[in-house]
């Protein structure tokens, strides 16, 4: 390509997006690929400081060699209620110990007891698995990775805000292109493999507002299909603080209250009660708001003095650091009663793959929450399924560099997305995105929208979406920084659509969907992703049947055991 006004740079593996996937994705493909492969990782924050993974405890599912990985395996695809790729999973969990012991090498450390045994403890809505994390939370997990990957000889570039994946009438990709969040300069990378790991989409809702997952939708208007737009990650929230311990201080005695005191997650839950699964955990919240029951509570007032130490300073640095500034009043706040609510923090939605990362088009993968492995992740699940497909992804690339011809650029294309990225830039405009932000999450974020859902209802959203669009079109951008946010709400818009209009299709109520007009879960008709692919024509909703080549969709038919084990231990519930 010629008489390119910005940057272009040439690679053999490209990957978007730097949480867990995308670093996890950029390693494996750096390890795989023979001596002289190259590999660049770009992120619009800084890498090692950037996205779900740096900003949370890093807590991760690992098993170890003497687990039950095919139980393990079980329960995650019963906490699912079936939606997801078994043999995806399998590999993920059956790798994870071996990661662990990546992680190590690169300089983590991982607690350990006074016998040298690590020390795990059990997730919310899981009974066998075990989680473990990292000393210094997530920030330090995804520093040392970005630390690993410099070592490996990985390009890492800093700041570049993805706006669209090249290829166009070839039928495959071959790249992407995209501007530096401050600067503007224009990017071409030219890839013969690209993985999109960029997380899922979010509404700016929980504590890293500005992760908004665009790059699915960028794989979507290249060719890609997606699914489990209709799953949502919904969750307890309060506007006080963020409170990333809240599976934990369950497990060591706090409940969920209404307005009269009462601890109601029995009458929904009857055998996990309190330490459901977040989505079980939001509908029961949902519910006992239409009843009139709000303000609802987690009531910490029952952990002992001793321990509340350790729920401040948390293993999430920023968390902790925002504690500590508080002070007394993070424990007035923490222990007191405040009032929590439920939340529509991301959708599931991710990429159509394989179990091998691969997608519909030549030359685009998929890692992290960006591809669809899953509808439902629990807590260290979330990280965990990162880790094991951004691993396979690398792999998988590599193997495609055999089989694809090297990729070029077409300059009549880059320059058309040159052009259709620049033309919001208007000096004279006034930076009005987020206007358009609050009315979009107004419409997402209300809990008879997002969390119980209902026909009309769901048909009175999509019109907003729709209103709020033509809105949208209106809007220009004065400066890079608004230009972006402008590219991240067009994205937040779409897959508002997708979801709704993913939500209407499932005629059934299945893990966080959640639908009042269809309360049954439906595995006859419904065992099965929505898938949303381009037809021309605009999105077509479609059916695939799940396969369960290695254990059952239905649910476990016993009580959990450590449930019944802490009972014995207090006397009873």
């Amino acid at each position: 390509m010629t008489q390119l006004d910005g940057v272009l740079i040439d690679t053999d593996v490209l990957v978007i997006g730097a949480g867990a996937g995308g670093l996890l994705a950029a390693l494996s493909a750096k390890r795989h690929g023979p001596p002289g492969t190259r590999v660049t990782l770009v992120d619009s924050w800084l890498i090692g400081r950037t996205g779900h993974t740096a900003f949370s405890n890093a807590w991760k599912i690992v098993v170890f060699p003497d687990d039950d990985l095919d139980g393990i395996l079980r329960e995650i695809v019963a906490g699912n209620d079936g939606i997801a790729d078994q043999i995806l999973v399998r590999e993920v969990l059956a790798d994870s110990y071996a990661r662990l012991k990546d992680f190590e090498a690169m300089g983590m450390t991982f607690g350990r007891d006074e016998t040298g045994q690590y020390k795990r403890r059990p997730t919310r809505g899981l009974d066998i698995a075990r989680v473990l994390y990292p000393e210094g939370g997530g920030l330090e997990f995804a520093w040392k990775l970005r630390l690993a990957l410099e070592r490996e000889g990985v390009q890492l570039l800093d700041r570049i805000f993805v706006t669209g994946l090249t290829g166009g009438e070839s039928g495959r990709v071959t790249g992407a292109t995209g501007i530096h969040t401050r600067t503007g300069e224009f990017h071409a990378i030219q890839a013969r493999a690209t993985i999109v790991a960029t997380n899922a989409i979010t509404f700016r809702s929980g504590f890293v507002r500005d992760i908004t997952g665009t790059g699915t939708l960028l794989a979507y208007r290249a060719g890609a299909s997606l699914r489990n737009a209709e799953f949502s990650y919904v969750r307890p929230g309060t506007p006080k603080f963020y409170f990333e311990g809240i599976t934990f201080a369950i497990q060591e005695g706090a409940r969920w209250t209404n307005a009269k005191g009462e601890a109601f997650m029995r009458d929904y839950e009857p055998d996990w009660a309190d330490e459901a699964d977040v989505p079980r955990i939001a509908r029961a919240m949902a519910m006992e708001q239409e009843k009139g029951n709000a303000p609802l509570y987690l009531d910490m007032s029952s952990i002992p003095e001793s321990m509340r130490d350790e729920f401040i300073q948390s293993k999430v640095q920023w968390m902790h650091n925002f504690f500590r500034k508080l002070g007394d009043e993070a424990k007035t706040d923490m222990f007191g009663k405040t009032p929590y609510y439920a939340m529509n923090q991301m959708t599931k939605m991710g990429i159509r793959t394989g179990s091998d990362c691969r997608s519909d088009v030549p030359g685009l993968l998929s890692a992290g929450l960006a591809q669809a492995g899953c509808a439902n992740h629990f807590a260290g699940f979330h990280i965990g399924l990162c880790v094991g497909n951004g691993w396979i992804a690398g792999r998988s690339a590599i193997e495609d560099l055999d089989r694809l011809p090297p990729s070029k650029l077409d300059a009549t294309e880059v320059r058309a997305l040159h052009a259709e990225t620049v033309a919001p830039l208007k000096p004279t405009a006034q930076a009005e995105s987020d206007r358009i932000l609050r009315d979009l999450q107004a419409v997402m974020f209300a809990y008879d929208t997002g969390i119980l859902k209902r026909e009309d209802r769901l048909k009175e959203a999509f019109d907003r979406i729709v209103s709020l669009d033509e809105r949208f079109k209106e809007l220009s951008a004065p400066h890079t920084h608004e230009l972006v946010r402008l590219k991240e709400t067009e994205a937040m818009l779409l897959a508002a659509r997708f979801i709704l209009g993913a939500s209407l299709y499932r005629t059934e109520s299945r893990l966080s969907h959640f639908r009042e007009d269809h309360e049954a879960r439906d595995d006859k008709d419904w065992l099965a992703w929505v898938d949303i692919s381009e037809t021309g024509n605009g999105p077509a909703f479609t059916k695939t049947p799940i396969p369960t080549p290695l254990c059952s969709a239905g649910p476990l038919k016993r009580r959990p055991t450590r449930r019944v084990d802490s009972a014995a231990a207090v006397g009873g519930v």
